[in-house]
This record gives C-alpha cells, sequence and structure tokens, in this order.
C-alpha cells in the first residue's frame, strides 16, 4: 500500500506532499481514495489517473512538499467546447487535496501499518474544515471508539469507500485503509500456479492447500503468505482461518473434494466463493449438497465456472480470467 512507501520516506526525514482524489461527481478515471505522493524533488510515486488532472495536480504537489500551502482543488473534467481541455473530457468533477506530511507523522503511518498488517479495520480521519491547514488522524476502529457519533463506519469501511461528510459542524474525510483481500487456493495444481502470481501482482495476499506437499510448498508458491498440506481436505478453515476479506477458490483434483470444499466454504464468511469445472459438474455438485441442507441462496455466493467468460484455455489465460474476476469482486463490481 502506498502508506507504507510514504512512511518509509517519513522514517529517513523527508517531507512529501500525499494527493489524494477525496470526492467526485460524475464519470472519472480515478475513485475516491485514490493516491499519489511526490517527493520535494518532484519525484512521483503512483497515480490519480494520468493526464492534465495528474500534471497539475504534481506540479501543486511539488510545491506544498517544498512548504506551500496545501491546497484543496476542484478539476473540471467535461470540458466545454474548443475551450475546453480535450484532455479532461471524462465528464466529472474530481475534488483533490494536497497535503503535506512531515516525518514527526511517522508514528502515525507506523500504527497504520500495523493495523493494516494485522488485519484491523483502520481508517485515516483528515479535517479539512481549515482547507489550507488540514488535520490527519488514524483510528483503528476494531480496538478504538469511533470519533464521530452517528457515522456508519462499518459501511465506509466494508466498502472501502472513502468519504466526505459533514459531521458536527465539520468538514471531514474519511479514508479506510486499503483491504488487500486473501486469496485462498484450495488445490494447488497448475492453474492455482499461475492465479497465485497474478492475484499476487495485483495486491492479494496468496495462501494455499493441497493434500500433496509436492503440490503445497513455498518453494512451489514463493509468493504465498503460507502453504498448508491437509488431508483430504479435511477442516480447511480450522487450519487456514476464515474471514470476510477471504476469495476462495476451489481446484482440487477431484470432484469429490471440490464438493467437501464447497460444502466447509460455504459455511464461512467468505466475500467470494469460486469453483473450478463445466456447468454440468456445478449441477451435480449442487444436487449432492442439497441433501446435505444447502439451497438456492447458499449457491447464489458461488461463482462456477469460475472466473471471466473470455474464451481463456490455457492455465494462464484462465488464471487471468479468474482474477480479473477476484478484482471485480473486490472493487464491489459483481
Amino acid at each position: 500500500m502506498i502508506e507504507r512507501e510514504i512512511l518509509a520516506q517519513l522514517q529517513q526525514g523527508n517531507n512529501v506532499a500525499l494527493v489524494t482524489i477525496i470526492d467526485k461527481s460524475g464519470s472519472a478515471p480515478r475513485l475516491p481514495g485514490s493516491k499519489m505522493f511526490v517527493e520535494v524533488d518532484g519525484t512521483l510515486h503512483g497515480t490519480i489517473g494520468g493526464g492534465s488532472l495528474e500534471f497539475s495536480c504534481h506540479e501543486n504537489a511539488t510545491r506544498v512538499a517544498g512548504g506551500a500551502t496545501p491546497v484543496l482543488c476542484e478539476y473540471d473534467m467535461r470540458g466545454s467546447g474548443s475551450d475546453g481541455d480535450a484532455d479532461m473530457v471524462c465528464g466529472g468533477v474530481q475534488h483533490v487535496l494536497i497535503e503535506r506530511l512531515t516525518p514527526d507523522m511517522a508514528s502515525m503511518f507506523e500504527g497504520a501499518e500495523t493495523c493494516f498488517l494485522e488485519g484491523a479495520k483502520g481508517a485515516w480521519i483528515i479535517d479539512i474544515s481549515d482547507s489550507e491547514n488540514p488535520l490527519r488522524s488514524f483510528v483503528d476502529i476494531q480496538n478504538q471508539s469511533p470519533p464521530f457519533a452517528g457515522v456508519d463506519f462499518k459501511t465506509i469501511l466494508r466498502n472501502r469507500s472513502t468519504k466526505l461528510i459533514q459531521v458536527e459542524g465539520k468538514t471531514v474525510v474519511v479514508d479506510p485503509l486499503p483491504k488487500s483481500g486473501t486469496v485462498v487456493l484450495i488445490g494447488g495444481g497448475h492453474i492455482s500456479k499461475e492465479v497465485a502470481k497474478l492475484a499476487s501482482y495485483v495486491d492479494f495476499e496468496v495462501v494455499v492447500c493441497d493434500d500433496r506437499a509436492l503440490f503445497s510448498n513455498m518453494d512451489r508458491f514463493p509468493m504465498a503468505q503460507s502453504a498448508h498440506v491437509i488431508q483430504d481436505f479435511k477442516n480447511l478453515f480450522q487450519i487456514i482461518g476464515q474471514g470476510e476479506e477471504f476469495y476462495l477458490l476451489i481446484m482440487t483434483r477431484g470432484h469429490s473434494y471440490d464438493r467437501d470444499a464447497l460444502a466447509q466454504a460455504l459455511r464461512t464468511p467468505a466475500r467470494y466463493i469460486g469453483m473450478i469445472g463445466s456447468r454440468s459438474k456445478r449441477n451435480i455438485t449442487y444436487s449432492k449438497l442439497r441433501d446435505q441442507g444447502f439451497n438456492d441462496s447458499d449457491f447464489a455466493r458461488v461463482h462456477c465456472p469460475v472466473g471471466l467468460s473470455i474464451g481463456s484455455e490455457t492455465p494462464k489465460e484462465i488464471a487471468v480470467s479468474i482474477v480479473a474476476e477476484l478484482i471485480a469482486a473486490r472493487a464491489g463490481a459483481l
């Protein structure tokens, strides 16, 4: 996450300017919460979508990093005939905060890093009532009382949505920590190996399990957080753990193992459940699971055949289709 890079700069005694999209209306290239930061010498980290918007913000941020007053600005990207900027015709308006971060804030970013690594629910609270003097704080919602009564922090954190709100006479940005999500590969075969590479590349954590040590180990999955060998895929989630930010991919070496794994997965609060296989396999699996008490409401949670329909055939192509669907699920687009 970008906060980790910022922390490294602050720990080295450097000032940086953080650029955050805090609100938008209409169509725009990036959502609220998108960030980049700029060093005093103009070195840019991250992106808020490129084009004229990013160019202008980069210039302003370089000045803010060097000591200029923080900036709260509005960028109109609708264009307006011959006078409109041809590079800003997305059709929306974006509100951007550019604030200076200084080394004395390092401990606050360390707290945010700890919160993120522990999987806790945290958010930045930025009071922009005085736009030239934004006041940033961090709150671990899981272990601290929320700062404002009446604000639905639970929904904001669940949706990972940055919100600009009016509360208690203040204008406040609530900016949740990103949740990368944990992809659990139930089965460590050829497709899982390719999925792990791509999922890790787009910032998912990866956990893998198989009933064979040859297919579940850290040499085969060096990008994984952990690799488990679980006999007959029994008691999966007692061993692996479970959570609302889990993305479960069932891809074992046998239909009966897939069915048993799916029965276990449906008893968890996982954000996403996917199972590889054809529609006929899916229908047979569901029919057998009905005998165990599962119903259509349970099966509605399952993506099978897993992955977006893009005509994929090879393990690498199938992995692309699966990870694309995981990204969509993480973004709330499914």
